[in-house]
């Protein structure tokens, strides 16, 4: 039997009710978080708390519980569980009647957790291929920067990639500028420098982004300003990050391959120094 967490009750996974007035069913309106973790406990989790802090207050949501009962709810589902390594995931929804104009900004979540195998993060050894979605664009409003229920810009460019056979494309604004992949954030490496998309371009704020800029500028020059695609087609090395796989090493964009992952390589060793 797997068991979740509701609004601070354990609940059998398999016997969750869903309402017909489930807003975030309805409307998609409110926000998740995926997290992973290591031998019992949370990676990065200030980082996302923050982003649950920030994410609630641009959605007006009420949020009330403290980054240390948040925590401890995560970890008392990963031991009820009996699990080690793998992610949890929480699901944050304004808990509210009414139609597109809600009656209260209550918020209800619910937190559930899927077994991993490995104890530490591991570089992909097949490159990814990833190319171009300009079937559609998204907003560079801030809304773009939290992880919203509404996914359709994500799931559409993710059918497409796979009707095309890429692992994966990116993302571009309504100013058409590259802003990230249907998961996770970019980088690239060229002429010694970083460059990676600015927020205000409309990338996802991504937690894993927060931690890998840091330990980035241990080391290079970091540049965060909007990406074209010359430079992606030029540089030395591409790569995405997300909290789930942390950093995974691109080895062809359209036409132009990309062999060199010595970043990538970088990246991971100081990210499980910190596990």
């Amino acid at each position: 039997m797997k068991f979740s967490i509701f609004n601070n009750e354990i609940v059998n996974s398999n016997e969750i009710f869903l309402s017909k007035t489930n807003r975030g069913f309805s409307y998609g309106d409110g926000f998740f978080e995926t997290i992973k973790f290591f031998k019992g406990s949370v990676f990065n989790f200030q980082n996302h708390f923050k982003r649950i802090i920030f994410s609630s207050s641009l959605l007006d949501l009420k949020f009330d519980l403290t980054i240390l009962e948040l925590e401890n709810l995560i970890t008392k589902i990963i031991n009820i569980n009996n699990l080690l390594n793998g992610s949890v995931k929480i699901i944050i929804y304004r808990e509210s009647e009414g139609k597109y104009l809600p009656h209260t900004n209550k918020s209800s979540f619910y937190i559930s957790c899927t077994k991993g195998i490995s104890d530490v993060f591991v570089l992909n050894t097949k490159p990814l291929k990833i190319d171009l979605y300009k079937d559609n664009y998204k907003s560079d409003s801030t809304l773009s920067n939290i992880k919203s229920l509404n996914s359709l810009l994500y799931v559409l460019a993710s059918i497409y990639s796979k009707k095309n056979n890429i692992d994966d494309v990116l993302i571009l604004n309504s100013q058409k500028r590259i802003i990230e992949s249907t998961n996770s954030n970019l980088f690239l490496f060229l002429d010694d420098i970083i460059y990676t998309p600015p927020l205000s371009d409309g990338c996802v704020d991504g937690t894993m982004r927060r931690l890998i800029l840091d330990i980035l500028q241990r080391k290079y020059t970091v540049y965060i300003e909007s990406i074209t695609e010359s430079q992606l087609l030029s540089s030395s090395e591409i790569f995405l990050t997300n909290s789930f796989s942390a950093v995974k090493w691109v080895g062809s964009f359209k036409n132009s391959e990309n062999k060199n992952k010595s970043v990538c390589y970088y990246l991971i060793d100081s990210l499980n120094n910190l596990i």
